[in-house]
């Protein structure tokens, strides 16, 4: 007996954000073969064909981790910024050191 699928999509507005949301579908156990993504212009469509009783659990893979991602990103890229400035890096080293000097010291 076949079950009917529905199509899942998500739009994302980087390659990196699509691939991120395929390899989270990949985690949850759907399969990497069926996960297609296509460019649109500036955005990313990820679509996935599932079972009806799988796409409530799609969707929330798909579309509840968007913001998460989004923080993801911006932080590595300040971590990309601070390893790239060396003397950035160095300065908040030795700025980190006096305060945890100072904490250490008190009385």
């Amino acid at each position: 007996m076949a079950q009917d699928t529905v199509g899942i999509e998500a739009d994302f507005a980087s390659r990196e954000a699509a691939h991120a949301a395929k390899a989270r579908l990949v985690r949850a156990g759907f399969a990497r073969n069926s996960i297609d993504i296509e460019r649109d212009g500036d955005t990313y469509i990820v679509h996935l064909p599932t079972q009806e009783a799988n796409r409530r659990r799609a969707e929330r893979i798909l579309k509840g981790r968007a913001m998460i991602e989004s923080a993801k990103s911006t932080g590595w890229a300040a971590a990309d910024t601070l390893g790239s400035n060396r003397l950035l890096t160095l300065g908040l080293a030795a700025l980190a050191g006096f305060a945890l000097y100072g904490l250490a010291n008190r009385r």
